[in-house]
C-alpha cells in the first residue's frame, strides 16, 4: 500500500495583507515529507501555470488549496465557479469582470473534499468554521476551478477543493494549523479507506 500524495497549496501575501495565513500553513507543513506542497501568486496566468504544471508533474492523490478570507473562521467552499468576477486587479494588474475561467467549462464543479469529515474534525477541537457556497470571484475561485475541471479532464477522480482561512488576528497561526492538520488527516483517513476497499 504506497503512501497517498496529498498537494496543499496557498497564496502569496497581496495589496494592503502583509502576512497571508495561506502561505504560513503552506510553509508549515512543508517540512512533512508526506505533503507536496506550492505557494502560488496572486496573480491568474502565473497562478494557473504554477498550479496545472504542479498537478502534471506530481499527479497527486488528493488536493487542498487554501487561501485567505475577511471572515473569523475556516470556511469550507463547496463549488468552484465558472467565473472571474472581481472588484481589483491582481499583482499583474489584470482585472477581471465577469469572465468565464474556461468559456466552454461547465458553470461550477463541486468540490471533492470530504467536507462532512472536515466539519467534524474542526467541531471535535472547538475550532470555528463556517459552510461557503463558493470562493468568490478572485484567484481563489480562479485555482478551484482550474483544479477540478484538471481534475475532471483527465479523468482523476481525486478528492480536490479549497479552504479559505481567516486573518491571524481572528485565529492565531497554530489554531488554524490544528484545524488543516486535522482536514488533512481526515483526508488521509478517506483516502487509506479508499484504497483498502479498491477504489
Amino acid at each position: 500500500m504506497h503512501e497517498k500524495r496529498i498537494a496543499v497549496a496557498g497564496f502569496a501575501p497581496f495589496g494592503a495583507h502583509g502576512v497571508n495565513p495561506s502561505e504560513q500553513v503552506v510553509r508549515a507543513l512543508a517540512a512533512d515529507a508526506r505533503f507536496i506542497t506550492a505557494v502560488l501568486p496572486v496573480a491568474y496566468r502565473r497562478a494557473e501555470a504554477q498550479l496545472v504544471a504542479m498537478l502534471a508533474s506530481v499527479r497527486p492523490d488528493a488536493l487542498l488549496l487554501l487561501g485567505r478570507h475577511e471572515g473569523e473562521s475556516i470556511r469550507l467552499e463547496r463549488v468552484a465557479l465558472n467565473l472571474d468576477d472581481a472588484t481589483s486587479a491582481d499583482a499583474d494588474g489584470e482585472l477581471r469582470s465577469g469572465t468565464p475561467i474556461l468559456p466552454a467549462g461547465p458553470v461550477g464543479l463541486w468540490s471533492t473534499l470530504p467536507l462532512d469529515a472536515f466539519a467534524a474534525a474542526l467541531t471535535d477541537r472547538a475550532l470555528p468554521f463556517a459552510w461557503s457556497r463558493d470562493a468568490g470571484g478572485f484567484l481563489c475561485n480562479h485555482v478551484f476551478y482550474v483544479a477540478r475541471h484538471w481534475a475532471e479532464q483527465g479523468g482523476q477522480r481525486i478528492p480536490c477543493g479549497f479552504l479559505h482561512l481567516p486573518p491571524l488576528e481572528a485565529l492565531a497561526l497554530e489554531r488554524q494549523l490544528e484545524g488543516v492538520a486535522a482536514c488533512l488527516e481526515a483526508l488521509r483517513r478517506g483516502l487509506a479507506s479508499d484504497q483498502r476497499s479498491g477504489r
